[in-house]
């Protein structure tokens, strides 16, 4: 698994700040599983309280079955909405969830649940605060 880490647009950040996200990344994908995974994460940390253009505190995509793109304000939570988009991750590699939004593991056409109603969302935030807890009490 590769990780980096980097401001909004690729830019540098304090080099405290990146570490610590790193080795968040790489604890919260070992415990979901995922950390001998060959695939590529790019966390981008904005200095924000919500992502320009959206009404969320992080974002997860993916490119591709390998590549993934994290998007996560400072201000806030960022860390719990790290872990909360890390389930993501998982979910998109193991192809639990289509790249798409429309399946979810043998269910077809869930695109239309409501935000709170998608499964995917309901196990990231059953997971993120596990994670969280690992992570941190270590």
């Amino acid at each position: 698994m590769n990780v980096q880490v980097t401001g909004p647009r690729g830019g540098a950040l304090p080099a405290e700040l990146s570490v610590f996200a790193a080795m968040a990344v790489n604890s919260f994908a070992k415990q979901l599983g995922i950390s001998r995974l060959k695939t590529n994460i790019l966390v981008k940390i904005h200095n924000q309280l919500i992502i320009p253009g959206n009404d969320a505190e992080g974002l997860c995509w993916a490119k591709d079955e390998r590549n993934f793109e994290i998007d996560v304000c400072l201000y806030g939570n960022w860390l719990g909405v790290l872990a909360h988009e890390m389930v993501h991750v998982k979910q998109f590699a193991l192809k639990e969830l289509a790249t798409g939004m429309n399946r979810w593991k043998s269910r077809t056409n869930v695109s239309d649940l409501a935000y709170e109603d998608q499964p995917w969302e309901k196990e990231a935030f059953r997971l993120q605060h596990v994670l969280l807890k690992e992570f941190t009490t270590r």
